[in-house]
């Protein structure tokens, strides 16, 4: 399902409104799977952007473990999870439209 992704947190915090509508957003195919995660030791529900360009699944941002859907009406959907960034876990949401 292709989408586009715009982040509302940055290393955990919340982006104020204004600076977050001047950041880039991020276009391509959003993958929500549940798999095994060797680093945390378990099983979980992970969302993914994929790149919609070419053969190859490249990640066009960390994944959101734990993700789910917090909000999904008229086009748009709103995703929470964590991401892990430098060993790092940081609380993350994307807002979402669909194309």
């Amino acid at each position: 399902m292709k989408v586009e992704v715009q982040l509302i947190n940055e290393n955990g915090r919340s982006i104020d409104a204004k600076h977050r509508a001047s950041m880039n957003k991020y276009r391509g195919r959003l993958r929500i799977v549940e798999a095994r995660s060797q680093s945390l030791g378990r099983t979980v529900l992970t969302s993914d952007l994929l790149s919609s360009t070419g053969a190859a699944d490249e990640e066009l941002l960390p994944s959101l473990h734990d993700a789910s859907v917090i909000y999904l009406c008229n086009g748009t959907m709103r995703i929470r999870g964590f991401e892990v960034v430098n060993g790092v876990q940081y609380g993350q949401t994307w807002d979402l439209k669909f194309s």
